[in-house]
């Protein structure tokens, strides 16, 4: 882990498995991490509990991940994002505007590499293009934003807007809607169709999760603020990823096809020249390696 100063970190979304894994590596040895949920109780705090006169003068940063949809769900619950997320965000950010300057936590937003921009313009997407989300979840990700700016402009706020890629390599639900790489590995292990949505061409970029977590460390030492796509930077197609699912576990992945959603990038391609040049980050496990060493793992489950 980078040289960081011990410091009390939030984080929410505290029952999702990122969150967690986040908190997992952040707690020892250096850090007290305190994670929120919507539902209290077994050792999480209420997300409530964030907006209370003088909750934040606690931390020294705020991870925010709680996001009540995935890109799927967000189609299915139109609007919800509205309801629950932007209104949450909204009074965090007027909760760490209302405290002392001088003990104001670094507020982090998990926002979306993929959504946000929608299909890539030819290349590589920058923090400078225009935004053009095709789906729901994106563009409330994008408004997600807009607050997020305007608050850090207003209000002297210190904020970074990660648009960040895909993460993969650690367990994720099996009922999650999301995660190609480790439902891929989950069916070619235990003999189950995969569903594949379109002819497998579409590209993502995938960011193996230690490269994801030491870029956080690097977040958190500047501390970084602004926006900036936290990604491999490089893409690959679906079929890609199933071809190397195959070579690593042995085993041939049942593919169920049906059509792309309309709301499914289908040209994802990222840039992460600007976080590289700040923080001296590179990824350092490409897709091949990524996914062997997540097809070893799941193998050592069974």
């Amino acid at each position: 882990m980078s040289e960081l100063t011990p410091q009390r970190l939030f984080v929410t979304g505290g029952r999702g498995r990122l969150a967690s894994l986040v908190a997992d590596h952040f707690r020892a040895p250096a850090h007290e991490v305190t994670l929120f949920s919507r539902h209290g109780g077994d050792g999480f705090r209420l997300l409530g509990d964030l907006v209370q006169p003088g909750a934040l003068d606690e931390a020294g940063a705020l991870f925010h991940l709680a996001w009540s949809t995935l890109p799927a769900t967000s189609e299915q619950h139109p609007g919800a994002e509205e309801q629950h997320d932007l209104p949450l965000l909204k009074n965090i950010l007027e909760a760490i505007a209302a405290a002392p300057k001088s003990r104001r936590p670094h507020f982090i937003f998990f926002s979306s590499g993929g959504a946000v921009y929608g299909c890539a313009p030819g290349r590589a997407n920058t923090e400078t293009d225009a935004c053009q989300p095709i789906g729901n979840y994106g563009r409330a990700k994008r408004a997600a934003e807009q607050l997020i700016a305007t608050y850090a402009t207003y209000h002297g706020l210190a904020c970074t807007i990660l648009r960040i890629s895909n993460p993969y390599g650690y367990p994720v639900p099996k009922n999650r809607a999301q995660g190609l790489i480790p439902h891929a590995l989950r069916c070619a292990v235990e003999g189950q169709p995969l569903t594949l949505w379109g002819d497998g061409h579409a590209k993502k970029d995938f960011l193996y999760y230690t490269d994801f977590l030491s870029a956080l460390e690097l977040v958190l030492a500047r501390p970084l603020t602004g926006t900036f796509n936290l990604c491999a930077g490089e893409s690959h197609s679906v079929s890609e990823v199933i071809g190397l699912v195959e070579k690593h576990t042995g085993r041939r992945v049942a593919l169920q096809s049906q059509p792309a959603p309309a709301w499914d990038v289908q040209d994802s391609r990222l840039d992460s020249a600007r976080f590289n040049a700040a923080t001296g980050w590179r990824p350092q496990v490409n897709l091949d390696e990524g996914i062997r060493r997540a097809a070893a793992g799941y193998a050592g489950q069974e």
